[in-house]
């Protein structure tokens, strides 16, 4: 039996960096937002190599952060170390990153969610989007929890 669970502008479906990350600016914004992550002790988890910086992702932390996001500040929270990548090679590719405490980071992440004026959080997976004339109309849990939004943002990651 499915039944009404609340009424927000915006749910964010993954609790990664993204969907932190996008949760935390449209609560900014002034919007209802939620996000639903599988499991709360999961919320800005790094499953993988536990690091901010680098080439790649180091030039894209800098752009969210120059935006007002948390994972650098986060970052400068948690990092265990930090090194400069790239050293022998010309300036153009010199490349800091930050080696993170993944535990540390995840429970600064998630108070900072957790404190956010706007933000909800909710454990749950997300089986069905409802669209009604090209429109979200709802997004619903494994149990029947209908959650009524106005746009939903996917930030699944790499599960």
């Amino acid at each position: 039996m499915d039944y009404n669970a609340g009424d927000y502008d915006i749910a964010v479906v993954g609790a990664g960096h993204a969907g932190c990350e996008a949760g935390l600016a449209c609560a900014r914004l002034g919007m209802k937002t939620l996000i639903f992550s599988i499991s709360l002790e999961a919320i800005a988890n790094m499953p993988c190599n536990p690091h901010i910086g680098g080439s790649s992702k180091g030039h894209l932390v800098r752009e969210i952060d120059a935006l007002g996001g948390e994972m650098g500040k986060n970052i400068d929270k948690t990092f265990t170390q930090l090194r400069m990548l790239n050293t022998s090679k010309g300036p153009a590719v010199h490349s800091l990153r930050a080696q993170a405490d993944r535990k540390r980071y995840q429970e600064e992440m998630k108070h900072t969610l957790e404190k956010q004026e706007n933000l909800y959080l909710k454990q749950a997976e997300i089986i069905d989007i409802g669209v009604k004339d090209k429109k979200v109309k709802y997004v619903k849990t494994n149990i029947g929890a209908v959650y009524h939004v106005d746009n939903v943002i996917l930030a699944t990651g790499t599960y």
